[in-house]
Parts: C-alpha cells; structure tokens; sequence
C-alpha cells in the first residue's frame, strides 16, 4: 500500500520538511504543505522568500503524472505536475505587490523504509509587480529550480 506523501511540505498526515531551492548560490526557501484529494491529485500551498528579497503564497493543484516501480524493495518513483496561482509582495525595501500564476513538476522517490523523500522540481511563478521600487515583470520567478529531501511524519 502507497503511504500518502506530503512535503516542508507540509501535507495532510505526513510533512516535507523544509524544502531549500537552489540555482548556483542560494535563492531563497520554501515551506510547502499538501493535502491529497484522491490518489491522483493533491493540493499545494507554499510559503516561499524568493531571493530572500520577499513573500510570496502560491496555491497549486497538482496532478500525480506517472508512478514507476524501477525499484521494487526500495522506493517508488513518481513525476507530479500542476498549475495555479501566486500572490505576494516583492523587494522588502520598496514592496511591490505580487500578482501570478504558478506551476509545479517534480521528479522524485518515496522510499519504502525510510521517511524522506529526494525530488528535484521546478516551480515557477509567472507574473508582475505593482507599485513599489520593483514595478514590472517578476524575474526571480523563471529560475525556482530545487533540490529537494522532504521528511514524512
């Protein structure tokens, strides 16, 4: 039987626990939780400080692509993929208001013994900026690239 999946992540039963992304040096972090519909879908919500320059709350709803048995008595392996929306505000300094939509993919392994969970994914948040110093189009938001181990509770 599959245990359910959240991520810090924080998920329905089960917590990802703090989910770092990274794109050459560190930029910024994230604080995710899900809640699964159904064996096919889940929600995600994220808490993230994109560049440490902001926040920003995202609301995704995620479809679990394909699921692999490439390793039968360690983990299974799975693809997930979504779209929603984004809100927030941009530049601490001069605080513009965040409007966009979010996407999610991950690639990752549940493993079967252990309570972590290795992903890489791709989250980007797509859209402006209004008011503040930082008014325009939301750049910081193409490269949400990450690494990430999510803890299962």
């Amino acid at each position: 039987m599959r245990k359910k999946c959240s991520r810090v992540s924080f998920r329905h039963d089960d917590i990802r626990a703090a989910a770092v992304h990274h794109h050459g040096v560190l930029a910024g972090a994230e604080f995710l939780y899900q809640r699964d519909l159904s064996t096919k879908n889940f929600l995600q919500f994220t808490l993230a400080i994109p560049n440490y320059e902001g926040l920003s709350l995202t609301g995704i709803y995620n479809w679990r692509c394909c699921q692999w048995d490439w390793t039968p008595r360690t983990c299974d392996w799975y693809l997930n993929a979504g779209v929603g929306g984004a809100l927030g505000f941009y530049d601490f300094d001069d605080s513009g208001l965040l409007f966009g939509v979010a996407a999610s993919c991950a690639f990752g392994c549940q493993f079967k013994k252990v309570l972590i969970s290795p992903e890489v994914d791709y989250r980007p948040v797509i859209g402006t900026v209004i008011g503040g110093y930082s008014e325009g189009f939301f750049t910081p938001g193409f490269w949400n690239f990450g690494l990430v181990v999510a803890f299962h509770f």
